[in-house]
C-alpha cells in the first residue's frame, strides 16, 4: 500500500475554526455515552422507555469466570482479527491507546504478545485511534499518519494522509477492503461546516468516496452525529447512526442500497445530562460562530460490523444494571432477527466490544487491568 507524504499545512483563521470544530465532535459519542441517562429522570418531551425495554437494555454483568485480567494492557481502544499462517489460526489485534501498545490474543484470548510503544518516531504511537488487519499488514491509524506493521508486531512504514477537501485531525475508524483501507474521518470545510466523509487508501493514492454533515447546515456541532463506516465483502456501509439508515455502496463507491436500523431501540437523555452536554460545549461552539445541538436520545449505536455471514452487527449502549449507580455505561452486540427484531448476539456486555469474521473480543476495565475475553459466534 502505499500513499503519498501529504504537504504541512498552514492554519488560516477557517482552519483554527475548523480545529475547535472537529474537536467537539470527537466529543460526540464520549460524551454521549458518559452522559447517558442513570436516574428516572427523561429529558423535556421525551417519553420513557417502557420497563420492559429499560430493562432489556440494562447492562448484565458477565460470568465471574469470563476472559482474565491483563495489568499490561490499559485500555481497548479497537481492534480486528486476522489470520496467521505462521499459527495456523486467526489473531485479534488490541489497540491499547492509552498504553500506547498493541496486544495479540489468540481464538482463546490468551496474549500472545505486544508491539509498538509512546513515542514519535517511526512505529511509535503518539495518538492512536483505530486499527485494522489490511492486505497482510497491522495498520494503526494515528492522527493523520498511518503505521503499517507485520503481523509479528515488526515496524514496515509510516505513511501520512492527504484528506483533499477535508480538514481532519485524523482518522476515526478504518477498516479493509478489497478495493484498498477504508478511513473515517470527521472533517470542516468553509462550504459545508462540520462532517464526516469515508475515504478509500489504496495503491494509487487518496480518494474521498462519500460525505455527510448534520442538518441544518453550517457549522453545527451536533452530538447525535455519529459517522460510522464498515467495509462489505463487495464494497461498504457509511452514513450517521442517528439517522434511520446507513448508506450501503458498491465496489465503485456508488450507492446501491440502504441498511436501515430503525428497530434499535433509541436510549433518552435525563435533563441533567443535557444541561451538562451544553455547559461543556456550548462556549466553545459560540465562540467559533457555530451552533451546538442536543438530541433527546442517545445514537441508538456506535460502531457497525459485517459479519462472516453477511449480516451486520451494531454496537448499541446499554444503561447501568442499577438505576442509581453512576458508572460509565457499558456496550453489547445486536443483530436484527428473522422477525425484524432486536437479537443480542452471545457476547457478555462489556466496556468495549468488537466483532470479525465469526468471533468477537469483549473487554472490561477493572482496577488492576483490562479483562480480555474472545468469544465465538459461528453458528449463529
Amino acid at each position: 500500500m502505499k500513499v503519498a507524504d501529504a504537504p504541512r499545512t498552514t492554519l488560516s483563521t477557517v482552519a483554527v475554526s475548523a480545529v475547535a470544530l472537529v474537536a467537539a465532535g470527537a466529543l460526540v459519542w464520549s460524551l454521549a455515552t458518559t452522559l447517558a441517562d442513570r436516574s428516572p429522570q427523561v429529558a423535556p418531551g421525551v417519553e420513557p422507555l417502557s420497563e420492559g425495554v429499560a430493562a432489556d437494555r440494562r447492562a448484565k454483568a458477565p460470568p465471574p469466570s469470563v476472559g482474565q485480567v491483563f495489568p499490561d494492557v490499559q485500555s481497548a481502544t479497537d481492534a480486528d482479527l486476522a489470520a496467521d499462517a505462521d499459527l495456523g489460526a486467526a489473531v485479534w489485534y488490541l489497540l491499547d491507546a492509552r498504553g500506547r501498545r498493541v496486544h495479540r490474543f489468540s481464538e482463546t484470548g490468551a496474549l500472545l504478545g505486544s508491539f509498538a510503544r509512546r513515542g514519535q518516531g517511526p512505529g511509535e504511537l503518539s495518538a492512536p485511534t483505530a486499527i485494522a488487519v489490511h492486505q497482510g499488514a497491522v495498520v494503526v491509524a494515528d492522527r493523520r499518519v498511518l503505521h503499517l506493521y507485520e503481523l509479528d508486531g515488526t515496524h514496515i512504514a509510516d505513511r501520512r494522509l492527504d484528506f483533499d477537501g477535508c480538514f481532519a485531525l485524523g482518522a476515526d475508524d478504518i477498516d479493509s477492503a478489497e478495493q484498498g483501507l477504508l478511513v473515517l474521518v470527521r472533517c470542516a470545510t468553509p462550504a459545508q461546516g462540520f462532517g464526516a466523509a469515508a475515504y478509500l487508501v489504496a495503491d494509487d493514492g487518496v480518494r474521498r468516496l462519500a460525505s455527510r454533515s448534520p442538518g441544518g447546515g453550517g457549522f453545527v456541532a451536533d452530538l447525535g452525529f455519529v459517522p460510522v463506516v464498515s467495509a462489505l465483502p463487495n464494497g461498504f456501509v457509511f452514513g450517521d447512526a442517528s439517522a434511520d439508515c446507513l448508506a450501503v455502496y458498491d465496489a465503485a463507491a456508488a450507492e446501491a442500497g440502504r441498511a436501515c436500523h430503525e428497530w434499535i431501540p433509541r436510549l433518552p437523555i435525563s435533563r441533567r445530562a443535557a444541561r451538562a452536554a451544553e455547559a461543556e460545549l456550548e462556549p466553545l461552539v459560540q465562540a467559533i460562530g457555530g451552533r451546538l445541538n442536543v438530541p433527546r436520545r442517545l445514537p441508538p449505536f456506535d460502531r457497525v460490523f459485517s459479519l462472516a455471514d453477511g449480516r451486520l452487527a451494531y454496537r448499541v449502549p446499554v444503561l447501568p444494571a442499577d438505576e442509581a449507580a453512576d458508572e460509565p455505561s457499558m456496550s453489547r452486540l445486536v443483530v436484527q432477527d428473522d422477525a425484524g427484531e432486536e437479537l443480542a448476539l452471545p457476547v457478555p456486555d462489556a466496556s468495549a466490544v468488537f466483532a470479525a469474521g465469526e468471533s468477537a473480543l469483549a473487554a472490561w476495565d477493572e482496577l488492576d487491568g483490562v479483562r480480555v475475553a474472545v468469544v465465538p459466534l459461528e453458528g449463529l
